[in-house]
């Protein structure tokens, strides 16, 4: 038994020093970073056209659909320095998938610079600069969107934030469909939004590579700053709701924790 208990010490001295190491030692090299998005509604996991969620107007929805484009990737250490992931390279899809799509959920930074790294910034959507680069720049990216149902014409631009499905209110016998599909118009209507998200540190070396799970909270589409009641109206692709939801949605991302991988 003291041989076990003694073993067991030397062990946890060991991966102590390790993490120390890996904490202390200088960064050198590059790696990639992997990014999960673990989609949710509430405190609840996500699961399409099965589960049913309440929303803060005591709404009952039932989810179909819920997609999205993150993009413009930035890293930012300790000491504020931030690395930005190269443009042409930063912008991508999450899904939780359904009918004719593929379900994608995690992302990967490759070759990002060493570094001890606290924030994280991406945006929601296409950012303007890129739109007006025009179709033939984007095209694999957009040929990619329309497999989402992430794209309207070209000239009306991208979709940034798809959620649809059925609500009821507790005095309906039956459920009606609701689609919220919140986008930028063209270059008339920027809905294009930023945010940086604090995360315990993620240790990027040539032998560490982290992961970052990002908790994504779907209900604050419509219970965040501005309440939304869907029997209010369920369709809403522009004019002021279209704009109250991109602020909502902003608040429905966090870093829930980094895992700081060693590989050799």
């Amino acid at each position: 038994m003291k041989k076990i208990i003694t073993f067991i010490a030397l062990a946890m001295a060991f991966v102590s020093c390790s993490d120390d190491e890996i904490g202390n030692e200088k960064l050198e090299g590059k790696n990639e970073v992997a990014i999960e998005f673990d989609n949710g509604f509430s405190n609840d996991k996500l699961l399409l056209g099965t589960s049913t969620y309440t929303n803060g107007n005591g709404e009952i929805l039932t989810i179909n659909s819920f997609d999205y484009i993150v993009s413009n990737f930035v890293l930012i250490t300790e000491e504020g320095k931030e690395v930005v992931y190269p443009k042409d390279n930063s912008y991508f899809i999450i899904s939780e998938g359904g009918t004719n799509k593929t379900k994608k959920v995690q992302i990967s930074l490759k070759d990002v610079p060493a570094g001890r790294y606290t924030k994280i910034k991406f945006g929601i959507g296409v950012d303007q600069e890129r739109f007006k680069q025009g179709q033939a720049v984007q095209q694999g990216f957009w040929t990619l969107a329309e497999g989402y149902n992430l794209t309207w014409s070209w000239q009306a631009g991208y979709k940034f934030v798809v959620l649809e499905g059925n609500y009821k209110e507790n005095t309906q016998a039956t459920a009606s469909p609701f689609m919220l599909h919140i986008a930028s118009r063209g270059t008339t209507v920027d809905l294009y939004k930023e945010v940086t998200l604090p995360m315990d540190i993620a240790i990027v070396s040539k032998e560490t590579s982290p992961q970052l799970h990002i908790k994504v909270d779907a209900n604050k589409m419509l219970d965040g700053k501005t309440k939304i009641k869907l029997s209010e109206g369920s369709t809403i692709m522009g004019g002021d709701k279209a704009s109250n939801i991109s602020e909502n949605y902003t608040d429905m991302f966090m870093v829930h924790h980094v895992h700081n991988a060693t590989h050799h």
